[in-house]
């Protein structure tokens, strides 16, 4: 099978979400003998071409106000004006347009779409290719892809984003197979009535299973730690608030991510003080979440399944998260705690229990490690190889 995969990043070994479940379906799927070729965006003025770990890459070159990622500086008119045109930008759709008449996939499957809007689906749909598009967040229902707006979640699109998306939505029509990363962000898609006539299926971020952990000497203080996106809506404030009722000394907080930088100033000058306090900066996921007792997940957000609670579980770690969107479709077993984000004391509730019997979290790292055994790599890769079959019959049918 020769297939195109369209997502806003990749960066063999980078530290994103999304763009980390897009190299390992490109290299996984490459592995099994099929052509494979990603179509990202680059910072370049024209396409550079590479060749990674066995993928073809393509580094489209971004035509609009400035590169968002992963937080913009600009203000707020040019906020508006960047996501006006990403509504749909023609531009970029006559570059996936020029790639796809050289590489001549037999099916695309879309993912992140921020950068190269919807608009890439019309050239997909013309030339007759069967379309997948994988859901990894709200960006077809939001601009701004969270649906949280004011420290607060929305229950449904707004006025302002049903206008800002109306191109999106309506493109959706091209789409021939939708896949859902968690139950949640499909049936959300799904209650505001797009991907009504798609395949849709989920199927869940999967990994390689990993090495035998290593044996962990006892240690005296218990390390809790944060690693994601800082921005308000990942609620990593709300760690820090709970973190901070406990008695100094009592743990270690380890904070790993970047975003948005006035956000982390105001965390950092918060626990300036504190020595039990640590920032780490954008680091390797495994070795940091290797060398924690216990991550916090704290999203405000309805987040549709953040990659970081499996790779937590894989390395054998409990969870806190936050009862938000997917997050509890990763937990099985007593793997760690599930608590509601509004309620103040509950996640302080947890570090305190966390840090008066360490013999709970000793125990919770098998049934981490179990929990985690339900996201493999092959599971994954079956489950979009037959959402391209599927995809392919249904776009056939179309024809006939």
């Amino acid at each position: 099978m020769k297939l195109a995969l369209v997502s806003s990043l990749y960066a063999p070994n980078g530290h994103g979400g999304a763009e980390r479940v897009v190299q390992d379906l490109a290299e996984g799927l490459a592995a099994l003998g099929h052509a494979v070729q990603v179509l990202c965006l680059g910072r370049g003025e024209r396409v550079e071409r590479a060749r990674l770990n066995g993928v073809e890459v393509r580094y489209c070159p971004l035509r609009n106000l400035y590169w968002p990622f992963p937080v913009s500086p600009a203000g707020f008119a040019g906020k508006v004006a960047w996501h006006a045109i990403d509504a749909h930008n023609p531009r970029m759709a006559r570059i996936v347009d020029d790639l796809l008449a050289e590489s001549a996939p037999e099916i695309v499957n879309t993912h992140n779409l921020a950068g190269f809007s919807a608009a890439v689906w019309a050239p997909v749909a013309r030339r007759g290719l069967p379309l997948v598009h994988t859901l990894h967040d709200h960006y077809l229902l939001c601009p701004y892809s969270t649906m949280h707006r004011g420290g607060a979640n929305c229950a449904r699109p707004c006025l302002s984003c049903r206008a800002a998306t109306a191109p999106r939505r309506a493109m959706t029509r091209h789409v021939d197979g939708v896949i859902g990363v968690s139950r949640y962000i499909l049936d959300r898609h799904r209650e505001f009535g797009l991907f009504a006539q798609a395949n849709a299926s989920v199927v869940y971020n999967g990994f390689a299973e990993p090495a035998a952990p290593a044996p962990r000497a006892p240690r005296a203080t218990l390390r809790v730690g944060f690693l994601g996106s800082l921005v308000r809506a990942k609620g990593a404030d709300r760690l820090v608030d709970a973190f901070l009722r406990l008695a100094p000394r009592a743990a270690e907080l380890h904070l790993a991510g970047a975003g948005d930088p006035g956000y982390e100033s105001e965390l950092r000058r918060r626990t300036a003080s504190r020595e039990d306090v640590r920032w780490h900066g954008v680091v390797d996921p495994d070795p940091f979440l290797a060398e924690l007792d216990l991550l916090v997940v704290p999203s405000i957000n309805h987040d549709p399944m953040p990659r970081v609670v499996l790779e937590a579980f894989r390395q054998g770690v409990p969870v806190a998260g936050a009862r938000r969107g997917g997050i509890p479709e990763g937990f099985a077993g007593d793997c760690g705690w599930l608590y509601d984000p509004d309620d103040p004391a509950a996640l302080a509730a947890i570090l305190a229990e966390a840090v008066a019997h360490p013999d709970r979290l000793s125990r919770m790292r098998e049934a981490a490690r179990a929990a985690a055994r339900r996201f493999s790599l092959g599971a994954m890769l079956d489950g979009y190889l037959l959402a391209y079959r599927e995809a392919a019959a249904r776009r056939a049918s179309a024809r006939r």
